[in-house]
């Protein structure tokens, strides 16, 4: 990011005494602070007598700067929850994107970057982020795991991607100058994002859509303004796009939480039963129905995916530890389990088959077909060789072939064009017997 192009930015500077209340607004008027360089809290920015070398001046900057928008969107999303955060801080870089062309993906890659080393923080044993000093163990503050965090990965930094360096002193220094740039803040953001009542998605022009999108947010996505879906159905608002995403976030939140309760039973176990058998495969049942929901439910779900892994992994442990070397039951075991595998990897090829597969399915009836030809021509082929590969599903393909075929022609003739669709349907065409 250079900051050269905000110092000369001229915007009116807010009245503190008056804040927005609609997000919106208070997210131009952030802009706006951010833009002028002689505004609070983002004028000082630098801790007092803090000076960095010419090489360090604009990455310490970023990094302050950088990490007190972060703090903006944790306090908006302490009051009206993550999503809406996350709907907020999309708004803000486009609007910066309009101000400086990329200025807003520049921002958003700064506040992602805050983001991942806070994280990376908490998820830090506190072990390991204390040192000894005579004798006493002293935990690292925050602020200095951010700024050595921040030195290493920011790629503007002279130190960035080495490792065993020496940072003269300047973590030191960034770190005073993030403490000091937090209470500068924080006095500010506070009343402003509590003046903002509510979040009302429908205050919101325009959203980017998400680059994980759940099950709930992909349909509407594919529904958006597509002439292969009726006019009504094209018409796509911000607030649908917020509550798609309540529903998503809400999917994985509910899988997180049975899976905790999985985990506490499993754990709790001191010994198996002489009849463990029953016990093992109701866990394994159980973890095997979460990981089809978490399927089901798309977004950003690498992390629990590995959890249940994991927690699966350890039941099987057991189950062929109980199984005491008796090859023919061990060999039975491993089938099941192939099968499984196999079983899992053709029903839930694509989004769309594993969206199709939901009890709380987004695609109606009705779409499905529409749902199937929005996806891209290796999704299709990889969607149509998992029909093929399951007789009971011979007739779904039928079906979605001839109904594809009415239904393009059918766009076609109002005069609309699909892009890559004579692909599209040559993929689903081919092999008919």
């Amino acid at each position: 990011m250079d900051w050269k192009f905000w110092n000369k930015a001229t915007t009116p500077a807010p009245g503190t005494s008056e804040w927005p209340t609609d997000t919106y607004e208070a997210v131009r008027l952030l802009l706006g602070m951010l833009m002028r360089a002689d505004t609070p809290p983002f004028s000082s920015w630098n801790a007092p007598g803090v000076e960095f070398a010419p090489n360090l001046e604009n990455p310490a900057q970023s990094a302050t700067k950088g990490y007190q928008l972060a703090l903006w969107f944790w306090v908006f999303a302490e009051k009206h929850g993550v999503v809406a955060a996350r709907m907020a801080r999309d708004t803000f870089c486009l609007l910066a994107n309009e101000a400086q062309p990329s200025t807003g993906d520049v921002l958003d890659n700064l506040i992602e970057l805050e983001n991942r080393l806070i994280q990376s923080f908490d998820a830090t044993p506190i072990e390991q982020r204390s040192f000894m000093q005579s004798g006493q163990a002293v935990e690292l503050p925050m602020e200095f795991f951010l700024a050595t965090g921040f030195l290493l990965q920011a790629t503007d930094s002279p130190y960035h991607g080495r490792s065993g360096v020496d940072f003269e002193g300047n973590d030191i220094k960034l770190e005073n100058c993030l403490r000091s740039a937090t209470e500068q803040a924080l006095p500010l953001f506070k009343p402003m994002v509590q003046a903002i009542e509510s979040f009302d998605a429908r205050a919101l022009p325009r959203w980017k859509w998400s680059a994980s999108p759940g099950a709930m947010e992909r349909h509407v996505q594919r529904r958006y303004n597509n002439p292969l879906f009726p006019l009504h159905r094209q018409v796509v608002t911000s607030n649908d796009v917020y509550e798609a995403r309540v529903a998503d976030y809400q999917a994985l939140a509910d899988i997180r939480k049975e899976l905790a309760e999985l985990a506490r039973e499993f754990y709790g176990l001191t010994e198996l039963p002489a009849d463990w058998h029953p016990l093992l495969n109701g866990l394994r049942e159980r973890l095997d129905k979460l990981e089809d929901y978490r399927l089901m439910a798309g977004g950003e779900n690498e992390s629990l995916g590995r959890a249940i892994a994991e927690l699966r992994d350890k039941v099987m442990e057991i189950w062929r530890s109980a199984l005491h070397n008796n090859a023919h039951q061990l060999a039975t075991l491993e089938e099941a389990e192939t099968v499984l595998r196999e079983r899992r990897a053709v029903l839930f090829a694509t989004d769309w088959m594993r969206q199709l597969r939901s009890h709380a399915s987004p695609i109606p009836p009705q779409e499905v077909v529409a749902a199937l030809l929005s996806d891209t021509p290796t999704e299709i082929d990889r969607a149509v060789a998992a029909l093929q590969a399951e007789p009971q599903l011979h007739s779904t393909l039928d079906n979605c072939r001839s109904y594809a075929h009415r239904l393009v022609a059918e766009v076609r003739a109002a005069g609309h064009t699909l892009p890559d669709i004579d692909e599209k349907l040559r993929i689903l065409g081919e092999n008919h017997h």
